[in-house]
């Protein structure tokens, strides 16, 4: 589809719309999204008559199924819409992320939690969450060795108008996309798919904090933003780290650089 400056496109891949305000090629144009422009490949956008306006904080519509997690504080449900968990799971507690697994079965979907210095508690459904994916050990020494190759790659200094910069592996980013995390999600709901995603960024940010490393970019899409809110309030405790957008001609909107000082 060819577009002209002043069409208003949406996205087909984010929630997003925008107005045309350059012409490249037949195949890309100049998008202004939210007062940013973006050079946009035109396959991946659709021609509307109009911008959708919306009162209060939303951006965009909401649909009323999605509508409902959105405006509970800190993904909080009934301990109802939990799946029941059992004796020998292992579970992390949300609050603080202490890790324990269970003993007994309580009353009034309550369990007993033994933690790993030897001590069992009582939580509710509410308070705790299965841990899907375990520890594992990696070979330290080949994935340094990998990084020193990465570094040695000679890039071209000459850039090309228009054209999006490649995507390589680097070692200071985070990817929460669920196909970056686990082979599959299918069955997961949709608290536990953000439950796995935080787990992973938290075990990544220690990671940086011991490594001393001085920052951290986090792609966590731009979807709803229950992730990127998640993310932010779990990084407040941290006085000496500052998060801000990251480089939007690179990751686009949707991911921040953590800078830790």
């Amino acid at each position: 589809m060819v577009f002209q400056k002043g069409d208003k496109v949406s996205f087909l891949n984010e929630a997003l719309n925008g107005v045309v305000v350059d012409y490249i090629n037949d195949s890309r144009v100049l998008v202004d999204c939210q007062g940013i422009e973006m050079d946009v490949s035109a396959q991946e956008l659709i021609r509307i008559t109009f911008i959708p306006q919306v009162e209060g904080k939303h951006l965009f519509p909401i649909k009323k199924e999605d509508k409902q997690i959105d405006e509970i504080p800190n993904l909080q449900r009934k301990a109802s819409d939990y799946k029941k968990l059992s004796i020998g799971d292992l579970v992390s507690f949300m609050s603080d992320n202490t890790k324990g697994t269970i003993v007994a079965i309580l009353p009034k979907n309550e369990y007993e939690v033994e933690l790993e210095d030897g001590f069992s508690i009582p939580a509710t459904r509410i308070e705790i969450e299965k841990i899907w994916v375990k520890d594992f050990s990696v070979d330290e020494k080949a994935i340094q060795g990998k990084i020193k190759k990465d570094l040695k790659k000679i890039t071209s200094p000459i850039s090309i108008a228009h054209q999006a910069a490649p995507k390589y592996f680097q070692h200071n980013e985070v990817d929460l996309h669920m196909e970056s995390i686990l082979d599959s999600c299918k069955g997961m709901s949709n608290f536990e798919i953000v439950t796995v995603q935080l787990n992973h960024f938290r075990k990544r940010l220690h990671e940086a904090l011991q490594d001393n490393e001085p920052h951290l970019v986090v792609i966590h899409g731009v979807g709803k933003g229950v992730l990127k809110r998640e993310i932010y309030k779990y990084l407040e405790q941290f006085p000496n780290i500052k998060v801000l957008p990251a480089d939007v001609k690179l990751y686009g909107l949707g991911a921040s650089e953590i800078r830790i000082y």
